[in-house]
This record gives C-alpha cells, structure tokens and sequence, in this order.
C-alpha cells in the first residue's frame, strides 16, 4: 500500500470524544474520531444507532465523558477502568457500565478473608462449640469418665505430677470456692474417712511423707503429705 498514490479518506475529526451525529451519516458509512485521549471508528447501524468498533478505551474516567461531539456510548462498547487497583473490563449497556467477569474479580479479590478465616486461632476459638452443643455433658453421663478412673490411668496422672500443676494452676480453688467439697462432705463420705481410720484434723500437723489426714476445717477435705508439705487430694 505504500506504493499506491491514492488516499481514501472517511469523515474525520482530530479532536477526542468527537463522535458522529447520526444525522451526519448513513448507514455504513464510517466516520473516525483520531484524537489521541479518546480515539474511535464509527459507524450507523442498520437501527439508525452509532455504533463504535476500536479502539477499546483505557484511562480513570469512561470514554465520551466529556463529549465535543454527539453525547453518550454505544451498545457493547468496552472500558478499561484504571481508576481502582482491580482494573476492571466495562461494558456499556445501553444504559449502564456493566462490569465484564467481576465475579471473578470480586471473588478472588475477597478470598483473602477465607485465608483469614482458616487461621489456627480462629478454628481453636471454634472449638469452643464442643462445650456449648452439650458434648462435653454428654461425655460424663454416659459413665467414661469413670471408666477411666476405674482403669487406673488416674492414678498414673497423678504419678505423673500433672495433679501438682492442676493445684497451683488454682482450679483446685475454684473447686473449693464452687461449694463442690461441702457436698461431697454432705454426701455422708466424710462419714466414710472416719470409718477408714484416717484422723480428722482441724489443723494439718506437720508433714510426714505418705501420712493422710482430713482436714475439717477452712478449705476442708483428704489431704495427703509429700515433698515436705500437704496436697489437698
């Protein structure tokens, strides 16, 4: 094409966001918009419509914002709107910019929040549904946990030291505190200490390792003697 001396020229406009009137051309005929900002090729559709093919329009504000010709978009025109750092793809309408896969866009945009949700401290704080539903109720009723003291493995936590911790961790305390020893107490077993042979005591004597005593006084209940000092059992 270079070589041929001949120049064929369609309406044209220098001037961006120039686009045709409708009246000014017939159906078919093309008419060029060559301003740099907002550039397009035009052309009346068989609906007496403009219609725009090319290019598609990229920038922070929508094509023909700011019209020097005829005002407005065309059916399936396209808009890549850099104004938000998602740079979605837009199309209009006829009434309205649609944006073009956002679904896709949204969703991968808002997966940061399942990340979130997925972290460990999150499910560990789900957990505490266990307790709520009313397994852990549930667990003590149906008779395992005697089963497990029946089968020894209380007496291998308590080897272990873990009860020693339990102790100065305070939730003995709240045991105390809860009134759960006075009805132990209540319950005739203190009837039962007496019966065995272990003396009742309304000061804890001082500590000889493996003694028992039953302390009937302030924070009452079985105490056995180790390391030098009395474990409230």
């Amino acid at each position: 094409m270079a070589s041929t001396p001949v120049i064929l020229l369609s309406k044209r406009s220098g001037n961006s966001s120039d686009r045709p009137n409708a009246a000014t051309v017939q159906a078919g005929e093309l008419a060029m918009s060559f301003g740099a900002a907002d550039p397009g090729l035009y052309f009346k559709d068989s609906a007496g419509s403009i219609r725009k093919f090319g290019s598609n329009h990229y920038g922070t504000t929508s094509p023909n914002s700011s019209p020097l010709g005829s005002p407005g978009n065309s059916v399936g025109e396209l808009w890549a709107d850099s104004s938000t750092s998602n740079y979605y793809l837009r199309v209009w309408t006829g009434a309205a910019w649609q944006k073009v896969g956002a679904g896709f866009a949204d969703t991968a945009n808002s997966a940061n929040t399942a990340v979130t949700a997925n972290s460990a401290a999150t499910a560990t704080v789900a957990n505490s549904t266990i307790v709520a539903s009313g397994a852990l109720s549930a667990v003590v009723a149906s008779g395992s946990l005697s089963a497990v003291i029946a089968s020894g493995a209380l007496s291998a936590v308590v080897a272990s030291g873990s009860i020693s911790a339990v102790i100065s961790s305070g939730a003995l305390s709240a045991v105390v505190a809860s009134g759960s020893i006075s009805a132990v107490i209540s319950s005739g077993s203190l009837s039962a200490v007496v019966a065995s042979g272990i003396a009742v005591v309304t000061a804890l004597p001082a500590a000889s390792t493996g003694s028992l005593v039953y302390l009937n006084a302030g924070t009452s209940g079985l105490y056995v003697s180790a390391n030098g000092g009395w474990i409230l059992t």
